[in-house]
């Protein structure tokens, strides 16, 4: 390396610092974890990714465990999710619906930590870490700076930078035209095991390539929902605007006075406006005399099936068998039972769904570390 270390890291912070946006092809991979997107940044803050590839390996387990998050690998691949600064778009291509909730949503496979795109870290790497010159080398016909990075502190996140968690070391190869990086090679400190869970305990590496540098304007950032069939835009409403918003009647009173209290004070509606479909999840916990939560109930409800209840709806066709509840045709399943070879004892807990379906409308009630009995108690709520 024919320049000190120490002004390769300057050099790359000040590249980062002149640019006006970038985009580039960028691949997550972590052991049997694959991530491969098409990213575009664009400063302050505006982002736009298409996922061509979201694997994990947690995935399928997490998906039989509890029906996994509201969007799993196969409903991101080919969507186009945009962040302007203050909401996300994310487009589900396929079927021709968009979804809009506040604040930035780019599902990174790590939990809290923001992965996709960024290279906000590269300013402060002097600043931030120990620097090693770890020499000269090529990545894919591009010559490469290495260097290695031990932190001063190993408290990092936003990749490398703001947010909190353990990082043991991290190397990072910098294009020698560019100044910007090639790869990323981030191994995380002890205690990271559930953040870092889908790596499985492996290293993360983070490719880009394919860079184009300040190509962007404000129109590669904007999202037209004029052009979709179903736009449904996330709302956070009172229990009390949830009654008067919500298509359907949801016993939230009933629920709490079983002994359970919603998790977060506000209510998420999802609702499309031109065609009065909506849809809901909401969490409700019950705790011991200490305050600490010892079960939970997720409801999702709705006149729509979304994504995440259409996977609901997959799996207890599936793995339900029919039951009769209070003359009203349901279906119940044992979660726990399908997933108990993949649990540790310590997490061994009873996870019971009952779900049910009227004119137009659909329920689902996931219940995890209570009785078959108290859920379909609960369940009886929604028939009187």
């Amino acid at each position: 390396m024919m320049t000190s270390v120490r002004e390769v890291a300057s050099n790359a912070g000040e590249r980062y610092e002149e640019l006006n946006s970038f985009e580039a092809d960028q691949e997550i991979t972590a052991g049997s974890m694959r991530i491969k997107c098409h990213v575009k940044f664009r400063k302050p803050r505006s982002m736009a990714v298409e996922y061509e590839d979201y694997r994990s390996p947690l995935e399928d387990f997490e998906v039989k465990l509890s029906g996994g998050p509201e969007f799993v690998g196969e409903d991101l691949v080919d969507s186009r999710i945009i962040y302007g600064g203050k909401e996300t778009w994310i487009h589900l291509v396929d079927k021709n619906t968009a979804v809009k909730k506040d604040g930035k949503l780019l599902y990174s496979p790590f939990a809290g930590v923001d992965v996709i795109g960024q290279l906000g870290f590269l300013p402060s790497l002097v600043e931030d870490f120990l620097l090693k010159d770890d020499g000269e080398g090529e990545i894919n016909e591009h010559p490469v700076n290495r260097l290695g990075l031990k932190p001063k502190t190993s408290r990092r996140s936003l990749f490398l930078k703001d947010e909190v968690f353990n990082l043991d070391r991290a190397e990072i190869a910098l294009d020698e035209e560019l100044g910007l990086p090639r790869k990323i090679s981030y191994y995380p400190g002890q205690g990271e095991q559930l953040r870092f869970s889908g790596s499985q305990g492996n290293p993360v590496f983070v490719e880009y390539s394919n860079y184009e540098v300040d190509g962007l304007g404000r129109g590669d950032f904007q999202f037209d929902p004029s052009k979709v069939d179903r736009v449904f835009e996330e709302q956070a409403v009172s229990e009390e605007e949830f009654e008067e918003e919500f298509p359907l009647s949801v016993p939230i009173v009933e629920i709490e006075e079983k002994g359970y209290e919603r998790a977060r004070d506000k209510v998420s509606i999802l609702k499309d406006d031109e065609t009065g479909r909506a849809y809901s999840s909401i969490t409700f916990l019950k705790s011991d005399e200490g305050g600490r939560p010892t079960s939970s109930v997720q409801l999702l409800v709705g006149n729509y099936l979304s994504r995440e209840m259409t996977r609901h709806r997959a799996y207890m066709s599936e793995h339900g068998e029919e039951i009769d509840l209070d003359g009203s045709s349901a279906q119940l399943a044992d979660r726990s039972e399908v997933v108990k070879d993949r649990l540790p004892e310590e997490w061994e807990q009873e996870i019971f769904e009952v779900s049910w379906q009227g004119d137009e409308s659909f329920y689902f009630l996931l219940g995890q570390a209570i009785e078959k009995d108290e859920l379909l108690d609960l369940a009886r709520t929604f028939q009187s």
